[in-house]
């Protein structure tokens, strides 16, 4: 009787422990099956464009699947090409950059101001060759300027417009600053500056 209750009270708690072991290995199996995200296979299965394909896919005859294959082959090929081709600046051979296309993203009020005054050439000149020398030393700087005369200001909109760059006015220390940035990892100026467009217009 001893006997069996000192067995009894020496198996006891291996054999707890082996429940517990269990319980926890159950525990970290459902918590591993909640957590884990559906695998690609699963989530085409449930994706009615995949089954869509799949089965439009599967449908065609051999030869046509052969073909389809092969594209995708290539298509993947080239995907490496088109990334490098992607890392050069390439705005300059667009037909967007004709000096008539780059006037036209001057906005309608500031074209209508440029047609209606008598341009100081010699200040607009000078504000073209200021971000010229400044973006093509450091495309990726932002150029800031305190500039109080108001026309000063059109024109250098209209600059920044024309050459693609983005500038801004605001209150600085009782001042208006303008500031100039660059949305592109190059700077690419047209080859005809608008004021040589204004006077080619005239």
């Amino acid at each position: 009787m001893c006997q069996e209750n000192i067995s009894y009270t020496i198996l006891k708690p291996h054999y707890l422990m082996t429940l517990l072991e269990r319980d926890e290995c159950v525990a970290e199996e459902s918590d591993t099956r909640i957590t884990t995200p559906p695998s690609i296979f699963a989530e085409a299965c449930n994706n009615e464009t995949y089954i869509e394909i799949w089965n439009d896919f599967m449908n065609r005859t051999g030869e046509e699947q052969e073909k389809v294959l092969l594209y995708l082959e290539q298509e993947v090929r080239q995907k490496p090409k088109e990334r490098t081709n992607k890392t050069r600046d390439k705005r300059a051979e667009y037909p967007g950059y004709t000096p008539e296309e780059c006037y036209q993203r001057i906005n309608r009020s500031l074209r209508g101001t440029l047609k209606r005054r008598q341009i100081p050439m010699g200040t607009l000149e000078c504000l073209e060759e200021e971000m010229l020398s400044f973006f093509s030393v450091t495309p990726e700087s932002v150029y800031t300027a305190m500039m109080e005369n108001s026309y000063q200001r059109l024109l250098l909109h209209a600059v920044c417009q024309y050459m693609d760059l983005v500038s801004a006015s605001s209150e600085f220390k009782g001042k208006r600053q303008m500031r100039v940035v660059n949305r592109h990892k190059k700077f690419c100026p047209p080859e005809l500056l608008l004021s040589s467009y204004l006077q080619m217009k005239c």
